[in-house]
Order: C-alpha cells, then sequence, then structure tokens
C-alpha cells in the first residue's frame, strides 16, 4: 500500500514531537505518561499518572534542540564565571536548576563535568543568600560531579561558613541509606544497560544517581531515540524500575530491586 506524502509527514512530525531528546528542556519536573498498551501478563505497573521529577539528562550537545542546549551550556558559564545574581535570575524564568554543561562529541577536552548551579556556588564561593536562591528552585544536595564530589563537599573543601554548610549538607535519607543506594545503583545501571546500552553509549548519556531517588522522590530517566524511558521510585525495602518504549505497544518491563541489589523481572510486555 502507499501511503500519501501527507500521511507520512504526519508521522514523522509524530515521532519529531514524541522524541526523548525533542522533549528534554529546562524545566524542573513534569507530569509522565507511560504507554496504555496492555502487558501480556497485565501486571504492569505502568504508573499511567506519575508525578514525580525528571532526571537532569547529560548527553551530547547535539541531541538536544539548539535552544536547550544553550540553556543549559549558558547556566554552566554564569556559574563557572560566578555571576552569581545572573545566574538566579537566569535560572528563574528559563529553568535548568540541576543541569549541568553537555559535552560535544569527539571533543575530548569537553568531557562532562555534572557541575550543577549549586556545585558552582559552593565552588565559588557564593554568599549565602545564592545557595538559599538555588535551594528554593529545588538544587539537588546530592548530585555529584564527575570526580564524585558533592556541592557539600566542595564547600567543606573551601572551608565555607558553617551555616552555608547546614543549607546543603546530604539529606539523612541519604545519609543513612548510602550503603544500599550505591548497590541498589549499579544494579540499575545494569537493568538500563541490559535494554539500551548502545543509545547510551551513542549518546555519550551518563547513567542516574540513585540519591536523587531519596532525596527528591520519584524520577523519570528520559533515554533519547527510545522514546520513553524508566521510571524509578522506591518499593518496599528497594526499588521498582518501569521501562517502556512509547511507539512500542507492549514494552513495558517492571524489575524489582532489593537492598542487596538483586533484580528480579516481575512483568514484561512484548519484547523490545
Amino acid at each position: 500500500m502507499v501511503r500519501s506524502k501527507s500521511s507520512i509527514q504526519r508521522v514523522l512530525t509524530w515521532l519529531k514531537k514524541t522524541c526523548c531528546c525533542r522533549r528534554l528542556c529546562c524545566r524542573n519536573n513534569k507530569e509522565v505518561t507511560s504507554s496504555k498498551e496492555r502487558s501480556l501478563t497485565r501486571e504492569i505497573d505502568d504508573l499511567k499518572v506519575f508525578i514525580h521529577f525528571s532526571y537532569p539528562v547529560n548527553i551530547y550537545k547535539h541531541l538536544f534542540h539548539e535552544e536547550d542546549a544553550e540553556c543549559k551550556q549558558k547556566v554552566d558559564e554564569l556559574g563557572e564565571n560566578r555571576n552569581w545574581d545572573e545566574l538566579v535570575s537566569y535560572l528563574k524564568t528559563a529553568g535548568g536548576i540541576n543541569s549541568s554543561r553537555l559535552p560535544i562529541e569527539d571533543e575530548p577536552n569537553s568531557l562532562a563535568s555534572l557541575y550543577t548551579p549549586l556545585h558552582h556556588a559552593a565552588a565559588g564561593k557564593a554568599p549565602k543568600h545564592v545557595f538559599e536562591d538555588l535551594l528554593k528552585m529545588g538544587a539537588s544536595k546530592c548530585l555529584k560531579t564527575s570526580k564524585g564530589d558533592t556541592a557539600f563537599e566542595i564547600a567543606l573543601t573551601n572551608s565555607l561558613d558553617e551555616d552555608i554548610l547546614r543549607l546543603i549538607e546530604v539529606p539523612e535519607s541519604v545519609k543513612q541509606n548510602g550503603e544500599s543506594i550505591a548497590i541498589m545503583e549499579q544494579s540499575l545501571h545494569t537493568v538500563i544497560l541490559d535494554r539500551v546500552e548502545r543509545l547510551i553509549q551513542n549518546n555519550g548519556q551518563q547513567l542516574p544517581q540513585l540519591a536523587f531517588l531519596y532525596e527528591k522522590g520519584p524520577f523519570h530517566y528520559s533515554v533519547p531515540m527510545m522514546y520513553g524511558g524508566f521510571n524509578v521510585k522506591k518499593y518496599n525495602d528497594g526499588i521498582k524500575v518501569h521501562s517502556f518504549c512509547r511507539v512500542v505497544g507492549g514494552s513495558e518491563k517492571d524489575h524489582v530491586i532489593d537492598r542487596n541489589g538483586n533484580i528480579t523481572l516481575v512483568a514484561t510486555g512484548y519484547p523490545f
């Protein structure tokens, strides 16, 4: 059957709008709805209404819309240059409170540092009111740089005032579960790579830090060109990972990871 040019164009337009890399932007959170296709087992926890944070994905710059990519680069530049007032003002209008500079493919000197505005504030010894403003906008205290440092650890190294250290100290919910979080994070990465390792590599994409869940709550981790992603939430004494592809009916999978890192596939639809 020959499809009309207009029909093909409508399909291409729809794909463009639904592609994860076209929908990733500087907003802090959003509502994400998984595929409505019914799974074979009818046990899929598809979280049809799943209000949560969108994990701050870091991928190659060219995979974002130019405007969104420049937003992230500008946030990083303002933080690195210690333009605190302009940084806070820009974040209030453009968003991107937990964003970091995007790497450029094939440029060895353009690796992801994963410095968020809060990391820059700690590194640049910003005044207390800057930290307060960033936290009010939803800055994460638990995210680590590519060297493994939280904003608190950077601030401690720079001998910032005690009142600032108290503001940005990693939450107790993260510290108390630190060992288990590290173990479960490795298993979460295994689940993600088992499904979309090639996409992760092609995107130059950083894998999620699970401490974000224990600080902010359930989150969605998008993978460009997967047309879907991974919803992560606490489950019993561990976590549950729901993955899906919006353009493949029955692609859903639910994995449960316990505190010891054991992975169990509890439900699945058609193979992705």
